[in-house]
């Protein structure tokens, strides 16, 4: 546990409550106050630092205290006084530990602490900034005694990527290193394994280490395609004590076995969607993973999808008001595809397919819990499958809320993926176009009474799901998809199961 006693006053915007490692203690100081110490307290900081202490100034702390010549020789280096407000366009090194995987661009507007001379003798530069057509320092470290000197020469903009990186200078500070990156396994290389492939790859953090597979073509592309080690058997990997992580991309109903056998290994794990087809499964892998103390993830890899991205940021800003009603589907006419999406015993269902990623998305937009459940489905028409045709299913909030799921292979003419309605307006988002794929993002709008906007979606953030992955890994930063979250995904889509051999009755729940 990192002990950290903060400095700040009023004229700083830094809110310590945004940090969850923040406690009482003298293990790192954390200082943002233009109120300067007197020589007697900085000469104490010179000292604390000296002796293995942590430090980090932020915002204007170091230009004001600078006059001080302990505080000048803990830092090594004087930054000018500021130039006016502006934005500025902040790029962190995604070298370092601290700044490895943060955004390659970071906007602010703030002001910046200009300064002519070279960073300090013997300091680490974490980030700049343009000014002017120069590339000023902002964030440095430096090592100090046996301790560390940390300074960030920016206000708390009250971003997520402002609150990450002052959590990790705090705990750089006070001595942890990120660890080295993990030897991560694959059990299955189809086409889900590629995927995970090529974002493992990406990812600092992360390396390929070695796959699994029944199929000897698979298990050569693999090779070919990174020149991993390759196993036959889940067992032989597991014994492989390069591979730290194991992402199982098994088909939907055989997840658990796998799972559990890499938890019981001592492995973190990477569950593919759906998490289960049964919660008594859910429950016995996130039991594993508590008693063996390690990482349990589900690959819900499309909340990071920009349209829904999108639609997600406009719903919470509160612009459509209250959220109470929503539909959404996805399909069209066409056969269905392989068995993994279309063979019940090994899909768990049509409701299991799609349903995995749109229950994610509305239960990440409604807070309530989920008190009733009602399916309905359709086999008419594609019999040479064993997944229904098309499958529909109700949801009712506590706070009286309700949403809609529909999956069809024969729908002749779309719905919208997604009809939010608020309070104070709606969100819809539109299929560009009839023939365009259904995993394409959609057209989102946004209807209030004073007109309707068409939403910019963001760049899509390929390797969001993995680089959140290793940053939990080496700075213990919250999980994107815990896998209490995956496991209500299962519960509301085996209870729709339920409702649909009940001839679509309705099932109280609490969900």
């Amino acid at each position: 546990m990192v002990s950290v006693r903060i400095l700040a006053d009023e004229r700083t915007s830094l809110d310590p409550r945004r940090f969850a490692i923040v406690a009482a203690g003298e293990q790192v100081l954390l200082a943002a106050t233009e109120r300067r110490p007197s020589e007697r307290q900085a000469s104490a900081l010179r000292s604390f630092v000296r002796r293995g202490g942590g430090l980090v100034l932020a915002g204007g702390t170091l230009a004001a205290w600078s006059g001080d010549e302990a505080i000048r020789e803990l830092a090594g280096w004087v930054p000018a006084l500021p130039g006016p407000e502006t934005e500025l366009i902040v790029r962190p090194d995604r070298e370092h530990p601290v700044t490895q995987r943060l955004d390659p661009e970071w906007r602010i507007r703030d002001r910046l602490y200009v300064s002519e001379g070279p960073p300090p003798a013997g300091a680490t530069v974490l980030a700049r900034a343009s000014w002017r057509f120069t590339e000023q320092v902002v964030v440095y470290e430096r090592p100090f005694g046996k301790g560390r000197f940390v300074y960030l020469g920016l206000r708390d903009d009250g971003s997520s990527t402002y609150a990450k990186l002052l959590a990790r200078l705090l705990l750089f500070a006070a001595g942890r290193t990120a660890a080295p990156a993990v030897g991560v396994g694959l059990i299955g290389y189809g086409a889900i394994g590629r995927e995970h492939a090529a974002s493992v790859a990406a990812t600092s953090g992360l390396r390929l280490a070695a796959v699994c597979d029944l199929n000897p073509q698979r298990r050569e592309a693999a090779a070919h395609d990174w020149g991993l080690r390759t196993f036959a058997g889940q067992d032989e990997l597991l014994e492989d004590t390069d591979v730290g992580l194991v992402v199982v991309g098994t088909p939907p109903s055989d997840h658990a076995s796998p799972v559990l056998a890499a938890l019981n290994a001592g492995r973190h794990v990477v569950c593919e969607k759906p998490f289960a087809v049964r919660v008594e499964d859910a429950d016995r892998m996130m039991d594993a993973a508590a008693s063996q103390r390690r990482v349990l993830t589900v690959y819900q890899s499309r909340r990071w999808d920009p349209d829904y991205v999108a639609l997600r940021d406009a719903a919470r800003s509160g612009r459509a008001g209250e959220p109470f009603y929503m539909e959404s589907f996805i399909g069209g006419y066409d056969h269905p595809c392989d068995f993994w999406h279309s063979h019940e015993p090994v899909s768990g269902g049509t409701v299991y397919d799609w349903g995995s990623h749109y229950f994610d998305w509305i239960l990440q937009l409604f807070d309530e819990r989920v008190q009733s459940v009602t399916a309905n489905a359709h086999k008419r028409v594609w019999h040479d499958v064993t997944n229904d045709d098309q499958v529909r299913v109700d949801l009712t909030f506590a706070g009286g809320q309700q949403a809609t799921f529909l999956q069809s292979g024969i729908a002749a003419a779309r719905k919208p993926k997604w009809y939010l309605l608020g309070t104070r307006g709606a969100i819809v988002g539109d299929w560009a176009d009839a023939d365009v794929p259904a995993d394409l993002p959609a057209r989102v709008t946004v209807f209030t009474r004073a007109g309707e906007e068409r939403l910019s979606l963001p760049a899509r953030d390929e390797h969001g799901f993995y680089r959140n992955l290793a940053d939990h890994l080496a700075w213990g930063e919250p999980l994107a998809v815990p896998p209490e979250e995956a496991r209500r995904n299962v519960a509301i889509m085996e209870a729709a199961t339920q409702s649909l051999k009940r001839d679509g009755a309705q099932l109280m729940v609490d969900i």
